[in-house]
């Protein structure tokens, strides 16, 4: 059975030591004793090491919300995988659409940071998504399959199970509402296709997809209940702890069977 996952991002939200470590700690604290889902938070990177020091010890992992698609050497301005691991992180979060949009991430520069975080043990939490609604699944199919196939490109095929697919439709991202949950249901299956279709079976099937797109309290039961829609990744509707919670214990509630 693949491990259920909630996971957070607080972008550029909560920018001081403060105010992250403080909000780290009430996450930590509401989600003690919830370790049959996989947690992971990605605070603002300019406070990722306090905020790793505040969740050290709980039961949420942490990690980037971007690395440097070089390990080493002089790339001026970036952030490498070796500082994140020496500061115990487990998670990077690749390719999200504001990457892409505003500071012109391509794919292949995704597939190189894919490639680095798996080759260096971590795991990479993918975000994928069409830029409209598109109603036609032969359209929608073929749009993910560029974004999936060129983000693996060269990525050893044993490793592909162990990527975290976040599926982020970009017209839902920061929206009023998530997209139709018959619409996610639908586009995770598709996901999974794509992957068994490309790969073989065992990687389709050990694969987690998640969804995130204005995932909140009131929406996450029937987001998740469809085999496969693993979890979801959160973004400002679980700044209050208290909703955070609560999406947790529903996730523990439909996926622990």
């Amino acid at each position: 059975m693949r491990k259920p996952v909630v996971g957070i991002s607080y972008k550029t939200y909560v920018n001081t030591i403060d105010k992250a470590t403080e909000l780290v700690k009430a996450l930590a604290e509401v989600a003690k004793n919830e370790n049959e889902v996989e947690k992971f938070a990605f605070p603002s990177l300019g406070v990722l090491y306090p905020a790793a020091q505040a969740l050290k010890g709980s039961e949420i992992a942490f990690g980037a919300q971007n690395i440097s698609p070089y390990e080493n050497g002089a790339y001026t301005g970036e952030i490498s995988i070796e500082s994140i691991i020496d500061m115990g992180a487990t998670h990077v979060e690749i390719g999200h659409a504001e990457r892409q949009h505003i500071f012109h991430e391509t794919l292949e520069m995704i597939h190189l940071k894919t490639k680095l975080t798996l080759e260096k043990g971590l795991t990479p939490v993918l975000c994928i998504g069409e830029e409209a609604y598109l109603e036609n699944k032969s359209e929608r199919k073929q749009v993910l399959k560029e974004q999936i196939l060129t983000s693996f490109g060269e990525v050893d095929t044993q490793h592909i199970g162990r990527v975290i697919l976040a599926y982020e439709p970009v017209w839902a991202i920061g929206k009023a509402e998530a997209a139709n949950a018959a619409y996610v249901h639908q586009t995770h299956e598709l996901i999974r296709e794509i992957v068994k279709e490309a790969y073989h079976t065992e990687t389709a099937e050990a694969i987690r997809i998640i969804y995130g797109g204005s995932v909140s309290k009131d929406n996450v039961y029937e987001i998740i209940t469809h085999d496969d829609v693993d979890g979801v990744f959160i973004g400002r509707f679980g700044h209050d702890p208290a909703n955070y919670k609560q999406i947790l214990h529903t996730v523990k509630q439909v996926k622990i069977k």
